[in-house]
């Protein structure tokens, strides 16, 4: 089975609640990073966002088979959130842990 890691963009402010519900759902560690984004999609911005032109977000990670990722997402969508969250996996070709 194939291993890829699953990356959420999101609001700052719904991070915990779907880190917390892809914990859940998945058993798994899931990697949280504070993030702020200059730029000019506003598409997912809160109106105070689109008036600083600054987009407080956070990044989801998880690593987890690649078959789970449509229910990972479908956990995340039910989450209680505010606004959109943007989502892409990256294949993960080699990893371990070092003692």
């Amino acid at each position: 089975m194939n291993r890829v890691v699953l990356r959420l963009s999101c609001a700052a402010g719904d991070a915990d609640t779907i880190a917390e519900v892809l914990r859940d759902h998945l058993r798994a560690p899931v990697h949280l990073r504070r993030e702020e984004v200059l730029g000019r999609d506003f598409d997912d911005a809160a109106t105070g966002e689109r008036v600083a032109g600054s987009l407080a977000r956070a990044a989801i990670e998880v690593e987890l088979a690649d078959g789970q990722v449509a229910s990972a997402v479908e956990a995340a969508r039910t989450a209680r959130r505010r606004l959109p969250f943007r989502w892409r996996t990256t294949a993960v070709l080699d990893g371990g842990r070092v003692e």
